[in-house]
C-alpha cells in the first residue's frame, strides 16, 4: 500500500484509544517535517530513522520523552504492515543519552539552541505568519463543519489536519525562539578555533573532485538543499572543531566519503 507519512499520522491519531496530547502531537509533527510529509512510508529505512534519533539526541533536553512518541508511531506502522522494515528499534537511545536527558529534565534547564541571525529572523517571520493564519484555519473548519460531511477523509478532517500541523509548528517555533542564542559568524571567524555554528565552509569531495559550500547551523534551521548544514549531521559532526586543510571521513549510507576543508569564513 502506498501511503505518505502525513496520511499515516492521521490514521495513527484516529486509531489512538485516547486523544494524543499536545507534546506527542508536537513531536510526531517534528518527525514528519524532518523526514518529509509526502514521503512514502514504505520507503522509510532504518538509517533514516537512526539519523533522526541522532539529531534528537544531539539537541539534548528530554530526549527519552521526545523519542518515545516517535517509537509508538513506528510500532503502529509495523503492525499495520505499512513500513518495509521494523523501524522502532532504531530510535533506541544510548544509555549515556538517557542519563543526560534525565538530568536535564530534573534540572528544569532546557538546553539553549544556537541560531544564526538569519535563521532567527526567518523563524520569527514564519511564527508571525502562522499565528496570523489562525482565523483563516478556524473559518475553514467552521465552513467544513457546516457542510455536514463528517465521514472519514472529509473536508472537516482535512481542515483539522492543516490546523493541527500549523499549531504543532507554532509550538515548536515558540520553544525554539524562547531557547535561542544568536551566534555571530563574524565573531567565529578565527580559523584556529575550528569550524563552529555560524561559519561558512568550503568542502572538497576527494572522491568526486567537487566543491560544496555550506553554512554550519544548528539542527533547528538545517536545510541541506539550501546550503545550511546541521552541526548535528554526520558531516557536521565530522567537521566540528576542525581547521582549514583538515580531511575528514564520513560514513554515509552508500559508503565512506572523504572531504577536505579548503576554506572557513565568518
Amino acid at each position: 500500500m502506498t501511503i505518505t507519512l502525513s496520511e499515516a499520522l492521521r490514521q495513527y491519531s484516529a486509531s489512538a484509544k485516547k486523544p494524543i496530547d499536545e507534546r506527542a502531537h508536537q513531536e510526531l509533527h517534528r518527525f514528519g517535517r524532518a523526514l518529509g510529509w509526502e514521503k512514502v512510508v514504505a520507503t522509510l529505512t532504518p538509517p533514516q530513522v537512526a539519523d533522526y534519533r541522532d539529531t534528537v539526541v544531539s539537541s539534548g533536553g528530554d530526549v527519552h520523552g521526545r523519542l518515545t512518541h516517535v517509537k509508538g508511531f513506528l510500532v503502529f506502522l509495523n503492525k499495520r504492515n505499512l513500513s518495509s522494515y521494523s523501524l522502532a528499534p532504531h530510535v533506541k537511545i544510548p544509555r549515556s543519552a538517557v542519563r543526560a536527558a534525565v538530568a536535564a529534565v530534573a534540572s528544569g534547564d532546557p538546553e539553549a539552541i544556537e541560531l544564526t541571525a538569519d535563521g532567527h529572523a526567518a523563524m520569527a517571520a514564519e511564527l508571525t505568519d502562522l499565528k496570523n493564519r489562525r482565523p483563516e484555519r478556524a473559518r475553514a473548519i467552521q465552513a467544513a463543519r457546516a457542510d455536514g460531511d463528517v465521514s472519514e477523509n472529509s473536508p472537516l478532517d482535512a481542515a483539522r489536519e492543516v490546523q493541527g500541523k500549523d499549531e504543532a509548528r507554532i509550538r515548536e517555533l515558540d520553544d525554539t525562539l524562547r531557547r535561542a542564542v544568536i551566534v555571530d559568524g563574524a565573531q567565529r571567524g578565527d580559523r584556529s578555533k575550528g569550524v563552529r555554528v555560524g561559519n561558512r565552509i568550503n568542502l572538497h569531495d576527494v572522491q568526486s573532485g567537487k566543491d560544496i559550500l555550506y553554512t554550519i547551523v544548528g539542527s533547528a534551521e538545517a536545510d541541506p538543499l539550501g546550503g545550511k548544514l546541521s552541526i548535528d549531521s554526520p558531516v557536521g559532526r565530522a567537521v566540528q572543531g576542525r581547521t582549514q586543510g583538515d580531511e575528514v571521513v564520513v560514513q554515509a549510507p552508500k559508503g565512506e566519503r572523504r572531504y577536505r576543508i579548503t576554506a572557513i569564513e565568518a
